[in-house]
C-alpha cells in the first residue's frame, strides 16, 4: 500500500478530521481569543481606573491648596466631596488612602478629632503600605493622645517593627510618659529616639534634644 495518498483523498481525510474535530477547534480558538480580549479589557480598565484616580488626587490636591490659600466654606466642602469620592469610588487605589489622610489633616487644623480618627482608622482598614500604614498609626496615636485616649495610643506604640519611623514612636512614647509624669521612663524614650536617629544616619532634632533636658530636669 502506498504511503502517499492523492489529492482527493488528503481532502477526504481533512473534510473528515473537520467534521470530527471542527467544532471543538473553533471553540477552543474562540476561548483563548476571549481570555485574550479579556485580559487586555481588564489591564486597559485597571489603567484606566488609576489614571482617573491620579487624576481625581491631583484635583483634590489642587482643591487643598485654594483653601489653604483663602478658605472659605464653599471650598472646604468641595474638598470633603472630592476626597470622599476617591475613597468611595477608587479605594483599591493608593489615593483614595492619601484623600482620607488629607480629610484627617484638615479635620485636625478644625479641632475635629473624632472625624480624624476616622479618617486615620478607615485608612488603617484600607490595605495602606507599610510606610503608609506606620505614618497613620503614628498620626492616629497623636490623635489618641490628644482626645485623652492614653490606652489606645499606647496600644498602637507598642509594635515594634517600626523601621525607619522608630524614633518618631519612641518620641511620642516620651511625650506621652511625660504627661504622665513619669521622667525616667520619657529620659528612657527620648534616649532611645536619639539613638535611632542616629543609627539613619541622621542628626537628632533639637526638640528632641529640649524634650531629653526637660524630663531629665525632674530626675
Amino acid at each position: 500500500m502506498s504511503d502517499y495518498r492523492t489529492d482527493d483523498e488528503q481532502v477526504e481525510l481533512l473534510k473528515n478530521w473537520w467534521k470530527e474535530n471542527g467544532s471543538s477547534t473553533l471553540i477552543s480558538i474562540a476561548v483563548a481569543l476571549a481570555l485574550v480580549f479579556s485580559w487586555r479589557t481588564w489591564q486597559d480598565s485597571q489603567q484606566a481606573t488609576v489614571d482617573n484616580a491620579s487624576f481625581a488626587y491631583q484635583e483634590l490636591l489642587d482643591a487643598v491648596s485654594a483653601v489653604e490659600t483663602d478658605p472659605d466654606d464653599i471650598k472646604i466642602a468641595t474638598v470633603d466631596f472630592m476626597a470622599e469620592n476617591l475613597k468611595e469610588n477608587y479605594s483599591g487605589s493608593g489615593y483614595s488612602n492619601f484623600a482620607a489622610f488629607l480629610k484627617a489633616r484638615q479635620a485636625v487644623k478644625d479641632d475635629d478629632l473624632l472625624t480624624a480618627e476616622e479618617e486615620l482608622r478607615w485608612v488603617l482598614n484600607n490595605n495602606p503600605s507599610t510606610e503608609m500604614g506606620l505614618v497613620t498609626e503614628l498620626r492616629l496615636a497623636k490623635v489618641l493622645f490628644a482626645q485623652n485616649k492614653a490606652d489606645e495610643a499606647k496600644a498602637l506604640l507598642a509594635r515594634e517593627d517600626t523601621g525607619a519611623f522608630t524614633h518618631a514612636f519612641l518620641e511620642l512614647k516620651g511625650d506621652m510618659l511625660v504627661n504622665e509624669e513619669d521622667y525616667q521612663g520619657a529620659v528612657d524614650a527620648y534616649t532611645a529616639a536619639e539613638m535611632a536617629v542616629q543609627a539613619l544616619i541622621m542628626k537628632p532634632p533639637q526638640t528632641l534634644a529640649m524634650k531629653l533636658a526637660y524630663a531629665k530636669s525632674f530626675l
